[in-house]
């Protein structure tokens, strides 16, 4: 039996610098998936699991920062930032949200293909499973931590953003109960 080929998502929304780096990749014998949006890329994120994403931070529908922050959330998949931002806060903010590199345009395809060579070595040291639960399920309720969305019994439950963080926060030995009468969640925490 072959030999999985590595997978390779490119996330840009420009078409020409996108179709250059998945041929670039391709020639290199890696299964590429492509992006043009960040919404998008999320989406492939979460269905096909690729072994390494390359992102722009500049794009329509979800910039890169927030697709990073929240592939963070469900997934340990390397990152490397590919974008014109090269401001050193940009760097940071990049690397602190959880990007493995950053490399900034116009850059050089030997470059660039140098640096995914170094960032999936590394990650070959890694466990070989990257992604994370993207769903949890206790009872009636389930967590998508992609979509950043809780159900109950199939149905949506709005939270702000602070009751949703709270929320998805993964604790030993927290368990959560939809209590219907007061159209709340209780927590309880058990005390080793």
């Amino acid at each position: 039996m072959p030999a999985k080929k590595t997978t390779i998502l490119t996330a840009d929304d420009d078409p020409q610098l996108l179709r250059l780096v998945a041929r670039n990749l391709q020639l290199e014998e890696y299964d590429v998936l492509v992006a043009s949006d960040g919404k998008q890329a999320l989406e492939q994120i979460e269905h096909h699991a690729p072994d390494l994403v390359l992102l722009d931070v500049m794009m329509p529908r979800m910039d890169g920062f927030t697709v990073c922050q929240r592939v963070r959330e469900f997934s340990a998949v390397p990152i490397i930032i590919v974008t014109a931002r090269g401001q050193d806060q940009d760097k940071v903010r990049g690397l602190d949200l959880g990007a493995d590199d950053y490399l900034t345009k116009p850059f050089s395809v030997a470059e660039l293909l140098a640096r995914v060579r170094a960032v999936l070595r590394r990650a070959q040291f890694l466990p070989s499973e990257h992604t994370y639960a993207m769903h949890s399920t206790v009872g009636e309720m389930t967590i998508d931590y992609a979509q950043h969305l809780v159900t109950m019994a199939g149905r949506e439950v709005v939270l702000t953003p602070i009751e949703y963080s709270i929320l998805s926060v993964r604790f030993v030995g927290v368990i959560w109960k939809w209590c219907s009468e007061h159209k709340a969640l209780r927590i309880w925490c058990s005390v080793a």
